[in-house]
């Protein structure tokens, strides 16, 4: 198709924009708002024609230093092609729902600024075919994370902090990863379409191993996979909520999956060691941030610690190497985005009617939410994997792949993950009962709550209804989108032109969709003919005394409690509530020792450095010379 210049405007023009919301910013706050949905109109409109475009390119040359070529080269592919559209349209889904979220917010300039910059630091991710190119929009996203922190309530700076120090390490990391891959490659180019996928045996050596596991560290701690997850609670306590729905939410996760896409299936040939190592961290992943999740007190904090126990799925599908368990891992990395995203701005919604997100002064909302209600249902059920909904369609497909492995571990991994489903759906019924049902705190009724503003209704409702037919229309996404993408990546697992056999480990959601709605009427009908006889209500007698609402109030926080005590969870909640199992903690700890013994070798006496030169000049000739 030749080059195409739609490829530099996606990424130029929510680049432009948010530099011209930056400068306004300052002096019209407000009008960065109507500047920022705009843009984000057009790049989707752009995104939404990426996918017909494949095979497309654009090229704009920097310079060229030794022979080694640094440019821009864009490229469309079946992967970057239908991701990038989903970027841009999670951009307006965000932007939208900002509007009224930030309106009265002092730094709304710099909010819309920063998020724009995201926008387009993601779509040069994505479509990016040069690795340079590639590190540098993948870092811009880093930052803007960072700045949109920043933005939010106290302890923003500590957490600010915190998230840049996380994903800074893993960019570092992903950056040696790929000088690694450069030389396995004995430097022939940095065009990820040029590049031949390594074999086992270069895959199995010390430099290959090194190498994939530094990308691997790179991809999961973007995606927010353990051990590298715990910037993404820490984010949520300070960052505004529809940054958290846009970046940790959904495109941090299309970027961090689909970069694991290419060094699973392009980059490298799996080893049997190397699978179950990746399986490995997708199983502990789904179990312990979802037990973390059904202990949380704050709607933002829990929704955080599911959002990294969804990325465990898509890690473990990937890591199985079979064709029906890596199209389940990229399908959940779709449907994780599309119902993540739903259920952050319903919790922006809910703050921004109530003014909390505390689970124990929320309840009753139902009453003056009933969108937001429907909404929050939709996209809990999706995310806990309840047919027909999107969420149970791509955990089946991860099942069948593990199954599929035929390995030993596979009996344990799909109990992980499935228990991993049934206590996601634990918590989501906490989640349902104290923010929307039982009685209204007095603080809630007060406020005098009601439905959130158009605009931040439409994006949600948008979400639950692409959760049903995601769920419900399986072979649209998986043949259209899903396919061709591992197609491109792994012609060896799916020949290109090749349709997916459905009958083989993939939902048939048609007739199990007809069964469902048929037993949901029959339900409907019986309840309602039990409603025909009027009961008679009368007030509970408490001994001539009148006892207060909030006295007689169960909150849903009290559900789990039980679990916390367990003899073999006590402890380790314990723990993790004394960040026992944070990599960031462990290294501030860790690496605050090596200073100081390292600050105790600084005598101040000459003749000490002089050895020291001597014994290092010493070790780097012996090194360097031949020996015999």
């Amino acid at each position: 198709m030749g080059e195409q210049p739609i490829l530099l405007w996606c990424i130029a023009i929510p680049a432009m924009a948010g530099l011209v919301c930056y400068v306004v910013g300052r002096w019209a706050g407000r009008l960065t708002a109507l500047i920022g949905l705009a843009t984000a109109v057009v790049t989707f409109v752009l995104g939404c024609g990426l996918p017909g475009l494949r095979g497309s390119g654009y090229a704009l040359r920097w310079f060229e230093v030794g022979g080694f070529d640094v440019s821009m080269v864009l490229r469309v592919g079946a992967l970057s092609g239908f991701a990038a559209a989903f970027v841009s349209l999670f951009g307006l889904v965000v932007i939208c729902f900002s509007v009224p979220y930030m309106w009265e917010h002092r730094f709304q300039g710099r909010y819309y600024a920063f998020t724009l910059w995201a926008l387009a630091g993601s779509m040069g991710a994505m479509l990016a075919d040069h690795l340079l190119f590639f590190l540098i929009s993948w870092e811009v996203v880093t930052l803007m994370l960072y700045l949109l922190v920043n933005l939010g309530r106290e302890p923003a700076a500590k957490v600010g902090a915190k998230t840049f120090a996380v994903l800074g390490f893993a960019d570092a990391a992903l950056l040696l990863g790929i000088v690694f891959l450069w030389r396995l490659h004995e430097g022939q180019s940095l065009l990820m379409s040029q590049m031949g996928r390594l074999g086992v045996d270069q895959t199995a050596t010390a430099l290959g191993t090194v190498a994939f596991l530094l990308i691997f560290a790179g991809a999961i701690a973007k995606a927010g996979a353990f051990p590298l997850h715990t910037w993404v609670p820490a984010a949520a306590e300070a960052a505004p909520v529809p940054a958290m729905a846009l970046l940790p939410a959904s495109l941090d996760k299309l970027l961090g999956i689909a970069l694991l896409a290419r060094l699973t299936l392009q980059f490298f040939t799996m080893t049997e060691t190397l699978s179950i190592v990746v399986m490995l961290v997708g199983a502990v992943t789904v179990i312990g941030a979802v037990m973390m999740a059904m202990v949380q007190h704050d709607l933002r904090k829990l929704l955080s610690f599911h959002a990294v126990s969804q990325v465990g799925y898509m890690v473990l599908g990937l890591g199985t190497g079979t064709l029906v368990g890596v199209l389940g891992g990229l399908f959940h990395m779709l449907n994780n985005a599309v119902y993540k995203n739903g259920l952050f701005l319903m919790a922006g919604a809910v703050r921004h009617r109530t003014g909390t997100s505390e689970l124990e002064k929320l309840g009753g909302l139902v009453r003056v939410m009933p969108l937001t209600f429907f909404a929050a249902v939709v996209a809990a059920l999706a995310i806990s994997g309840v047919p027909p909904l999107n969420g149970f369609a791509s955990k089946w497909m991860v099942y069948q792949g593990v199954l599929a492995t035929r390995s030993n571990l596979a009996p344990l991994l799909l109990i992980m993950a499935v228990f991993g489903s049934a206590l996601t759906l634990a918590s989501f019924v906490k989640v349902i009962h104290s923010v929307f049902l039982g009685r209204m705190p007095e603080g809630v009724a007060r406020s005098q709550p009601r439905e959130a503003p158009f605009l931040m209704v439409v994006p949600m409702l948008f979400l639950a209804l692409l959760c049903v037919g995601f769920g419900v229309v399986v072979r649209w996404p998986v043949g259209t989108w899903l396919a061709p993408a591992l197609s491109e990546l792994s012609p060896g697992l799916l020949a290109p032109g090749k349709e997916v056999a459905f009958g083989a480990g993939v939902w048939a959601s048609s007739q199990a969709t007809v069964l469902l709605v048929v037993g949901l009427v029959l339900g409907l009908v019986f309840y309602a003919i039990g409603r025909v006889g009027r009961a008679r209500v009368s007030r509970t007698f408490v001994g001539g005394e009148l006892i207060a609402t909030d006295e007689v109030r169960v909150p849903g926080t009290t559900f789990y409690d039980t679990v916390r005590q367990l003899p073999l969870l006590r402890g380790m909640y314990r723990d993790a509530a004394e960040e026992a199992y944070d990599a960031y903690h462990l290294t501030g700890r860790y690496g605050h020792t090596l200073v100081e013994n390292l600050r105790r070798l600084h005598t101040g006496v000459l003749a000490v450095y002089v050895a020291w030169c001597a014994i290092g000049l010493a070790i780097v000739l012996l090194y360097l010379l031949p020996l015999g």
